[in-house]
């Protein structure tokens, strides 16, 4: 007896079992989308928190003393700061002055850990992933080399306020103390919005440090366009909309004693600023 022949897919149905895939492909996408999304905004917010408690163990080890913010602009002759390290005497033997860069190809390309070691936080967070939001290492001012107009500091996503040696228009002020700080709920770090500035966002990660009250200045957009994320002296993590971020950098027109707000908190003027 013969064999039946076996019967195959016809073209309609092969067209009817793709069209379905890609239906539930379609759907299946953005909830995958929203899931990676929101894990990133969960390590941003982890990060930010582990910070806090470096900030905190940094303090308590120093007598009280805040760390340097890195207001350096890149200076050679800067103290060392949260971040990073500019002095030659700060750095490991041959290393260039200047901020550590492991991105872009030159001494400390791939010297990811040595760069970060450098910075005063590093003994109690040291997993350099730590200062970088995983959306923000995507961003382009991060991939484009700093030769080429990319940003000079790409070791952290986050800056720390200024507020910490005042603001100084130059010289290297001994930071303040957190008790100094008019309240815990003050804001020390956090992501800056890079793209509101005009020149192309770079300003904002000239050093690890940054003055909320710069003409363009805002709160980070990676996880929202509502606003982002920025961590408080007592170690909280809150997202900050960037109507409240405005409203925190009128000098003069916070909550606090003479006005200071929750980022302009400097202990050697009135209004903080």
């Amino acid at each position: 007896m013969m064999s039946p022949g076996k019967r195959g897919f016809t073209l309609i149905e092969l067209l009817v079992v793709i069209a379905i895939i890609a239906i539930l492909a379609a759907m299946l996408l953005p909830t995958l989308a929203k899931a990676k999304a929101k894990g990133q905004s969960i390590r941003c917010v982890n990060n930010l928190k582990q910070l806090g408690l470096s900030n905190r163990m940094y303090a308590d080890e120093f007598n009280d003393h805040l760390a340097y913010p890195n207001w350096d602009g890149g200076n050679p002759s800067a103290p060392q700061g949260w971040l990073y390290a500019t002095k030659a005497s700060d750095l490991p033997s041959g290393a260039p002055s200047g901020i550590p860069d492991p991105v872009d190809p030159g001494w400390w390309y791939n010297k990811t850990v040595q760069a970060s070691q450098t910075g005063l936080w590093f003994k109690n967070s040291p997993n350099p992933a730590t200062y970088l939001c995983p959306v923000d290492i995507s961003s382009k001012t991060y991939t484009t080399p700093t030769s080429a107009g990319g940003r000079p500091n790409k070791l952290s996503t986050y800056v720390m306020d200024g507020a910490v040696i005042g603001f100084p228009g130059s010289g290297w002020p001994t930071p303040m103390k957190i008790t100094a700080v008019w309240s815990p709920m003050c804001y020390i770090i956090w992501e800056p919005d890079e793209f509101s500035i005009p020149s192309g966002g770079t300003s904002e990660y000239n050093d690890g440090s940054n003055d909320p009250t710069t003409t363009g200045e805002g709160i980070g957009l990676l996880h929202s366009k509502r606003g982002g994320n920025a961590l408080a002296i007592d170690g909280h993590v809150d997202f900050v909309t960037t109507l409240l971020f405005q409203n925190y950098i009128r000098v003069g027109g916070g909550p606090g004693p003479g006005g200071k707000s929750y980022l302009l908190w400097d202990n050697t003027t009135t209004s903080g600023h």
